[in-house]
């Protein structure tokens, strides 16, 4: 979802392992030289998905922490290759706490079809972020610190799950 803090979540973990850092968004914006905002405005939200599967599919990804953009979701591909690289990690963030976050929705350049409000994108993303999710962390009342960490912990452990099961 946006506003989740996965770029901020992927900064701290990035320098917590010495992994290099990439935004999901700001590759699709070098990319397209163009905003989100922009994108969506000139190619309607299905362009801008696009846009995205795109750049997440035609770039090398391998030793990077990655914060894709909130609806890498929809794609399949995208999905497929990022669970190939490591563990695919939904913070869990609550309506609530998302609409405060994130201030004017429609300003925000959220690949979602017009007319959508928060509350439908919630509901339409939150089962597929369960379905996807390798890892799952609850955001609620954790500094960012303490969330980084719990990430952290969580993908070694999905980490030595995935050497048990090749065993």
């Amino acid at each position: 979802m946006p506003a989740c803090g996965k770029s901020t979540l992927g900064r701290h973990i990035a320098r917590r392992t010495g992994l290099r850092f990439v935004d999901g968004d700001r590759l699709i914006e070098q990319r397209e030289g163009q905003t989100l905002a922009q994108l969506l405005a000139q190619r309607g939200y299905l362009g801008l998905r696009e846009a995205e599967e795109r750049a997440l599919l035609a770039e090398d990804f391998s030793g990077v922490v990655l914060a894709t953009g909130g609806s890498a979701v929809y794609s399949q591909p995208v999905m497929k290759k990022l669970h190939r690289l490591g563990p695919v990690v939904f913070i869990d963030v609550t309506e609530s706490e998302l609409a405060k976050r994130l201030g004017n929705f429609a300003e925000r350049g959220v690949a979602c079809a017009p007319g959508t409000d928060l509350s439908a994108l919630y509901a339409e993303r939150q089962p597929l972020y369960e379905r996807e999710a390798d890892v799952r962390v609850a955001a609620l009342d954790r500094g960012e610190q303490q969330l980084a960490e719990e990430i952290l912990l969580a993908a070694a452990e999905w980490q030595q799950r995935q050497s048990d099961t090749k065993e």
